[in-house]
């Protein structure tokens, strides 16, 4: 059985957001419990669509109006079609921001664009399972931001990605591009990256993958393109280890870190800030050591020879007579 997504939330839905971005019943004001019912799965289906369909509506409201993202359609720009391959969001004026632009790549499934996670949003909140933390923390950083929507469209996540990137982000003049890539997301963004390696390598200055579905044993990188992800990208495992802890994988092609936590939905919001934290280290210019203030051994010893040879021959004092070194 298989239902679509209805255009508007129903009027009887009787869940709301609070303040502080937590789903409650608005009779009782307890917290959202999703119900199964085997006895009814057409009914659990509707809620659940209800459910996806509301939370859809408020982050779009968030996402429109109080962080002033722009919509745009693939291949329309601003207007929808009945056969667009699907939108993103995008900052004002991000195509033609300089600086830095973040792009997130959400997981595949039924997640649509500002969520990582609908169980997330529903049961602990807008905090821990949109992607509203992420994009608020770049723009506060002065950071432009493109968030891409796989899920819809009609197109597979690997098409979706690749779209994107050739239609936007390939011809924006941002010096520095940083992706955060969660789940099937990191595998689309590692698809993108073996046949668009160049170009990648030209414009991507960071990548963190969030309990990423890649395998460099089943996707053909290649070595320079392993060499590029080794350097550029860090990973984030689900593990019960403190978050950011370094552990150690094969597959990943780059260093693993702990997420912190053993929840694959709520991994992105968890690690968070370490996210940010690497993608600041990595852009931070490398310092070039002075030459000048280097001091090895040997200087060092030969500048104490010629301030004894000076010392002696100065002092009148001095009856021992020192003959030039011979270095």
């Amino acid at each position: 059985m298989t239902m679509e997504y209805s255009e508007q939330t129903p009027s009887d839905f009787p869940y709301f957001f609070t303040e502080d971005g937590r789903l409650c019943h608005r009779d009782t004001r307890k917290p959202y419990k999703f119900s199964f019912k085997l006895t009814d799965v057409h009914g659990t289906l509707k809620e659940h669509l209800a459910l996806c369909c509301y939370i859809t509506q408020h982050l779009s409201g968030i996402l429109e109006e109080q962080l002033e993202l722009i919509k745009v359609y693939l291949d329309k720009g601003m207007q929808a079609d009945s056969c667009s391959p699907g939108f993103v969001y995008m900052s004002p004026g991000a195509l033609s921001h300089r600086e830095t632009l973040m792009v997130l790549i959400p997981d595949k499934g039924t997640v649509k664009c500002g969520v990582w996670s609908w169980r997330a949003v529903a049961h602990e909140g807008i905090e821990r399972g949109s992607q509203v933390p992420y994009v608020r923390w770049a723009l506060g950083e002065s950071c432009a931001v493109l968030l891409m929507n796989p899920n819809e469209g009609g197109l597979s996540p690997e098409e979706h990605v690749r779209l994107v990137w050739e239609s936007f982000l390939s011809r924006s003049a941002a010096e520095r591009i940083t992706v955060v890539a969660h789940g099937y997301g990191g595998l689309a963004f590692v698809h993108l990256l073996c046949h668009q390696l160049e170009e990648i390598r030209q414009r991507v200055w960071a990548v963190a993958f969030i309990d990423s579905s890649h395998s460099l044993w089943h996707q053909p990188l290649g070595a320079s393109g392993r060499d590029w992800l080794k350097a550029h990208s860090r990973m984030w495992v689900l593990s019960r280890k403190p978050t950011n802890r370094q552990l150690g994988s094969l597959k990943a092609g780059c260093r693993v870190m702990s997420a912190g936590t053993q929840c694959h939905e709520t991994a992105p919001a968890v690690c968070m800030e370490a996210v940010f934290r690497f993608f600041a280290k990595l852009m931070r210019p490398k310092a070039t050591p002075a030459v000048s203030g280097i001091i090895t051994r040997s200087r060092s010893f030969r500048g104490r020879k010629l301030s004894g040879v000076t010392s002696g021959t100065n002092d009148s004092n001095n009856n021992v007579s020192c003959e030039p070194c011979r270095m």
